[in-house]
């Protein structure tokens, strides 16, 4: 009796070896995570703020058209999200010549 129980105790080791080893022999040689490349994330960041601050001044524009803004106000935060606008799509450029840059050489 003890002889059928260790004969299905080694089919079933042999069964699991045979099944798991092709599964979890690929994720040990894959790496849990990549490297971050900082400027690709900062490139990322900035592409998201400039896209909140384009649509930031669509709503100026719109709160102006409403008549929601005194004029003061409404060329005050214009100045100060162009201003923005513009240091991002300098930075983003900057980054994209660096991206290319790096690239060729």
């Amino acid at each position: 009796m003890n002889l059928v129980h260790f004969i299905e105790l080694l089919l079933v080791v042999g069964i699991l070896i045979v099944v798991g080893f092709p599964l979890f022999g690929k994720i040990a040689r894959k790496q849990a995570f990549s490297a971050v490349d900082p400027l690709g994330e900062e490139f990322k960041h900035l592409l998201v703020r400039k896209e909140e601050v384009l649509l930031s001044i669509k709503e100026l524009e719109f709160d102006f058209k409403t008549d929601k803004m005194s004029p003061a106000d409404y060329d005050e935060m214009r100045q100060k999200l162009e201003g923005e606008a513009l240091t991002l799509m300098e930075r983003l450029d900057e980054l994209e010549r660096r991206k290319k840059k790096g690239g060729k050489s």
